[in-house]
């Protein structure tokens, strides 16, 4: 819930938790299921990890990558990337 977050997929542009949560919760859960491919976690020590994957949902592709640490409260996300294209490249 860092303020100085910054979510960059398609358009709006969102910067900190309040905007982020914001949209999330305005929009409808409904269509926003998907299936996961090549994702790829790595770790970089105990305390630090990225992970980044495709996506399909319907007939769009889209790629997502996070930025993760471990903080005294836990996991948590503290950078994050989606973007959407209208087509998966390999069918």
């Amino acid at each position: 819930r860092d303020v100085t977050g910054v979510q960059t997929c398609a358009l709006p542009i969102f910067y900190g938790y309040a905007q982020i949560a914001a949209f999330r919760a305005a929009r409808s859960p409904v269509g926003l299921a998907r299936a996961l491919r090549n994702t790829v976690i790595t770790t970089y020590g105990r305390d630090f990890a990225t992970a980044n994957t495709e996506f399909l949902r319907g007939a769009s592709f889209g790629r997502q990558s996070q930025t993760w640490v471990r903080l005294p409260e836990g996991w948590r996300v503290v950078a994050a990337h989606v973007s959407l294209g209208p087509a998966d490249p390999a069918p």
